[in-house]
């Protein structure tokens, strides 16, 4: 095994490789009634963002990305990917924070009152040491499996496949608690040029998620129940967004409004920068 390893990395070593370096950066401000008084200010940031990649001549890679958010506190934080992948077209292993693959669509969710209850938004939180096996060896095909290295108490596997006419996901997971342990579904086609997914996921404590969501040059429109110990939550969310508004390349403005029982509406605008 030792020799195989080390025949790999030097055929990797040898052969002559591009390096490519990418530097960018977002900027997001998101004013709404969040907070009764039509800051909403939770998700206003900056992100710089700093990507690399190496490629031989035998179609092995390497490649990094971090992307940090600079607030007004001393210091930065992670806001985003921050990992290495070492691999080829056909498989790769990603190392680091990031967020695993899902199999569940919320849609444009910027304006969505609660959010996606339960096992499935957990399970794909960035943690430090994640690592993912990524196959897409299957023209149509792709799978991730991963855990995070620490605990390993959530393996998580994630296959999907594109059949031309439609799309379709499903995610699998094995953990120690049964809030973390269930599954995912999603199915998504494009009907006369909207494009509409449907999802449901389920967990072992009996807890689940159902959403159904379509866009439309720009307008999304999505519902979606929740179920968490027995008591079930409607949602109901909406928004427009115009790209390179006023002419302006990077620049989104997203309108939008959403309401949800048991809580307040929530509506606003959301301005993104991407430079």
């Amino acid at each position: 095994m030792k020799k195989i390893i080390a025949l790999a990395v030097a055929a990797v070593v040898a052969a002559p490789a591009m390096a490519d370096l990418t530097i960018g950066g977002s900027a997001r401000y998101q004013a709404d009634n969040g907070s009764g008084d039509f800051t909403g200010g939770t998700t206003n940031r900056v992100l710089m963002s700093v990507a690399g990649s190496s490629t031989a001549e035998s179609g092995m890679f390497v490649s990094a990305s971090a992307t940090l958010q600079m607030t007004g506190a001393a210091g930065v934080s992670r806001d985003g990917d921050n990992a290495v992948t070492i691999g080829n077209s056909a498989a790769n292993v990603v190392l680091g924070s990031f967020e695993p693959a899902g199999a569940f669509s919320s849609g444009a969710d910027q304006f969505q009152v609660g959010g996606l209850a339960g096992f499935e938004g957990a399970l794909r939180a960035r943690e430090n040491d994640n690592i993912g096996l990524n196959v897409t060896a299957v023209e149509g095909l792709t799978l991730q499996i991963s855990t995070d290295v620490s605990s390993q108490d959530n393996v998580r596997a994630v296959v999907g496949y594109d059949f031309g006419a439609f799309k379709a996901s499903a995610g699998f997971t094995s953990a120690d608690a049964a809030a973390n342990e269930g599954y995912s579904v999603t199915a998504s086609t494009t009907l006369g040029g909207v494009a509409v997914a449907a999802s449901y996921g389920e967990n072992d404590a009996n807890d689940s998620s159902m959403n159904v969501n379509a866009s439309y040059m720009g307008f999304g429109l999505a519902y979606q129940n929740d179920e968490t110990a027995g008591v079930e939550q409607d949602e109901l969310y909406g928004s427009y967004a115009v790209a390179n508004a006023a002419g302006l390349e990077g620049l989104t403005v997203t309108v939008g409004a959403g309401s949800a029982d048991g809580a307040d509406d929530k509506y606003g605008v959301r301005l993104d920068y991407a430079f």
